[in-house]
């Protein structure tokens, strides 16, 4: 029977759900921090720049105030100063706007007294003493960095706390305060005004812008947003080779999972089938056999694997195997092979190549089915068809000569009352009375075979019947020389039997025991036992056994190898144990005896 089998695909593991929610919201977290990044990084820019133009309009204001002190304040030195500090690197432009947006000073003369920007651009703005910052657009798109304060070179710096005031005079001296020169570097309106403590007014200063190029920060902010979005799209596709990598892998683990599953469950199918099966490859080396196939070509399992199939099959089945071959398609036939215990199996071989899809032939499949159950059932129909045809011959034998007998038996019992005993006359009507007698036997073992069987059961208890029936038959077996012997089991279930019909059915089994040993001797056994849910009574002998040949044919009536007897009695003996559920069974060793094992079920009733 088909063991049962629980198969489970594999569980756990990542949901791939899982894996591609990771990479989303990896990928939203770069951006999110790409953005961040991007954003601090215009924030740090800005106030690099801004501190850069702080730094240079300091510088400028130093220069300036130094030029002063050194009554080198004209113009033209301090001009000069402007374009030498215009040329540092990332420098746009300087210029010095007063609070109209005209240009008062410009590192290109020629936007000097031009209009910056405008009185209302100037408010909005509002500069003070520190520097702040702008960015300066054109269509939408930055052109320039730009960080403005107001100018104020003559202030009291911190490095000049413990100046004279002739040094301050000195400074105000080389400014040249509302010189109208047209050489000076403020001209031509003149760009410092000083309040009564000599120090220039905050609202009235120029304001000094100074524009820086945006252009490398904008391309350095751009490489690092091209940097960023090359690592998100990286990592975005880092996470779904992982998501299509891992659909792979569980797809491939369940499939081959689901193999291992297929291979188990068809392994178990095979092994667990009734008939035998051989696998070869297309050079007829045997790659599987199973139980049942190695037990009934009586080889080793292991040993037949990778020998050929001339190698483990009887010639006669190979020629019937290449026969089947060459047709490539699943035939049948049946042979009967020799045992090793000396019978023959009946068994049906059926062959065919296993082809792929491409027609090609990737070996060969042979199945075995033993037909012996089979046989034996085609038996017992032709032992119920004979029976059959028994009966209306016995019906008819009954009606037809069973009469005539009687009145041959009345007038020859007639006639022996007229002559004297001891005559020839009076035996010669002894002779015809015994023979109508045994003719009439003979039609009553008849009508046993052929009338349906007639049954009366009650509880008998089965070592008391065997008791009573060994009794009738042990002077006999004295006589013949044969010892009985009987090993029953205890605690014997009560049996559901007529115990008549089943007592006759043993003794025949006796009797037929006993003849068999008549001439030398011998031992009748008789064992009972209990097994699997029936009572099982083996009747064995040492005697002469039965020719294998006769073995298929004892329980047919008419049939015998006696010199005397009506062969009915065996067939009886088949009724009445199928009369009552059971069955037997015969096996045979010509020469050392024969064993008949009957099988009843122990329900009582």
């Amino acid at each position: 029977m088909l063991s049962t089998k629980t198969f489970k695909l594999s569980q756990g593991g990542i949901s791939p759900w899982i894996i591609i929610g990771m990479s989303l919201i990896l990928f939203l977290a770069i951006s999110i921090q790409a953005f961040m990044n991007y954003n601090r990084e215009k924030e740090v820019m800005g106030e690099f720049l801004s501190a850069k133009g702080a730094a240079l309009i300091k510088s400028f204001e130093a220069g300036a105030r130094t030029g002063m002190m050194g009554n080198m304040g004209r113009g033209a030195g301090l001009q000069a100063l402007l374009e030498e500090t215009s040329t540092l690197p990332d420098i746009l432009y300087i210029a010095l706007v007063d609070n109209a947006g005209k240009v008062l000073a410009h590192n290109e003369n020629s936007k000097i007294g031009t209009q910056f920007t405008t009185a209302e651009m100037m408010r909005s703005i509002s500069p003070t003493g520190d520097a702040q910052w702008r960015v300066v657009e054109s269509g939408k798109k930055p052109t320039a960095f730009e960080v403005y304060s107001r100018f104020l070179p003559l202030q009291n710096p911190a490095g000049l706390h413990g100046s004279s005031s002739m040094q301050n005079r000195n400074m105000m001296h080389g400014a040249q305060w509302g010189h109208k020169d047209d050489s000076d570097w403020c001209a031509p309106g003149g760009c410092l005004t000083t309040t009564d403590n000599n120090v220039l007014a905050l609202d009235s200063a120029p304001t000094i812008f100074i524009g820086m190029d945006v252009a490398p920060v904008e391309a350095a902010m751009t490489e690092d947003l091209k940097i960023t979005g090359l690592t998100s799209g990286i990592i975005l596709l880092l996470g779904l080779a992982g998501v299509a990598s891992l659909f792979w892998a569980q797809r491939y683990a369940k499939s081959k999972k689901l193999l291992q599953d297929t291979r188990a469950f068809a392994s178990e199918m095979v092994a667990s089938l009734p008939e035998g099966i051989i696998a070869t490859q297309p050079d007829g080396v045997v790659t599987y056999i199973n139980n049942i196939a190695s037990n009934m070509l009586g080889i080793n399992r292991d040993r037949a694997k990778g020998k050929t199939i001339a190698d483990i099959l009887p010639r006669q089945v190979q020629t019937i195997l290449v026969s089947l071959l060459e047709g490539r398609n699943v035939q049948e036939r049946e042979i009967e092979i020799a045992r090793s215990d000396g019978g023959v199996l009946p068994l049906a071989i059926m062959a065919t190549t296993i082809l792929t899809d491409d027609k090609q032939s990737v070996g060969e499949m042979i199945v075995l089915r033993d037909l012996s159950q089979i046989k034996q059932l085609q038996r017992e129909v032709q032992q119920q068809e004979k029976m059959a045809a028994i009966g209306n011959l016995a019906a008819g034998v009954a009606h037809e000569v069973r009469n005539p007998l009687s009145s041959i038996k009345g007038y020859a019992t007639y006639f022996s009352g007229l002559f004297e005993e001891e005559s020839s006359n009076k035996k010669a009507a002894d002779i015809i009375i015994s023979e109508v007698e045994r003719l009439n036997r003979v039609i009553s073992e008849l009508l046993e075979v052929a009338r349906p069987s007639d049954i009366q059961r009650r509880d008998t208890q089965l070592d008391s019947l065997l008791e009573s029936t060994l009794d009738l038959v042990k002077q006999e077996a004295e006589n013949s020389g044969v010892v009985i012997s009987t090993v029953i089991s205890d605690g014997l279930p009560l049996m559901s039997l007529d115990p008549d019909r089943f007592s006759q059915a043993l003794i025949n089994l006796y009797l037929n025991a006993i003849q068999a040993m008549k001439d030398d001797g011998g031992t009748m056994e008789i064992l009972v036992a209990t097994e699997h849910g029936h009572v099982s009574l083996t009747i064995s002998d040492t005697g002469c056994g039965i020719p294998p040949s006769d073995v298929g044919n004892i329980f047919d009536p008419y049939y015998t190898s006696k010199s005397t007897g009506t062969g009915l009695g065996l067939s009886i003996v088949h009724k009445i144990i199928e009369a009552h559920g059971g069955k037997i069974d015969v096996d045979s060793t010509l020469g050392r005896g024969t064993t008949f094992k009957i099988q009843l079920p122990h329900i009582s009733r």
